[in-house]
């Protein structure tokens, strides 16, 4: 279960990481014009550079921080959380103001795109965001709680999935979790 944990926290800080290598990949221009929301902002070779720094630092930093047998898995995932912070804040000073937009415009559309894909209803995707927060939130309790020991707070984290596996089973339709179990499935093969 542990490593379990471990995969999801850095799948977390890959995935907040993957948005920066759209960043890396997009052409080179000095400056951004109006975008539609699904186009990648421009960024000069200097931005690509600076960005490209900084995505490979966070990740020897997050290697070192996950192969530190010294911290706790509490410990580790409160620095990772703190390195992925402060990645981003640092990623963000080197876009301009009109790229940041941009950027947070075109996640915008994919999530929008996501939700379409899968028909879901404004309801549900309130309903979906409530589930999300909750469960944020009783993980922090858990795993802050120093009461605990490593084995009771894997037993509480699995518990905490299990019933928000259940309530998203009550959001969803039957076509639509089939349909989310097989967009992830391909996200974790690369297909998406």
């Amino acid at each position: 279960m542990r490593t379990n944990w471990m995969k999801s926290a850095v799948l977390l800080l890959g995935l907040s990481l993957s948005g920066t290598a759209l960043l890396a990949q997009a052409t080179a221009a000095p400056e951004t014009t109006t975008q539609n929301a699904t186009q990648r902002p421009q960024l000069s070779a200097d931005q690509k550079q600076k960005l490209g720094d900084l995505r490979a630092n966070a990740r020897d930093q997050a290697a070192i921080i996950r192969n530190d047998q010294s911290l706790t898995a509490e410990q580790k995932q409160a620095k990772l959380k703190a390195l992925h912070a402060s990645t981003r804040e640092q990623m963000k000073s080197v876009l301009t103001p009109d790229q940041q937009k941009a950027f947070a415009a075109r996640r915008d559309a994919h999530k929008s795109q996501f939700a379409a894909k899968l028909g879901f209803t404004a309801d549900q995707q309130g309903k979906l965001k409530d589930l999300r927060a909750s469960t944020r939130q009783q993980r922090q309790a858990v795993l802050t709680n120093s009461a605990l020991s490593n084995e009771q707070k894997q037993a509480q984290l699995a518990q905490i999935r299990q019933t928000a596996k259940a309530q998203l089973a009550t959001i969803l339709s039957p076509d639509q979790l089939a349909q989310l179990h097989q967009m992830r499935m391909g996200h974790h093969r690369g297909q998406m």
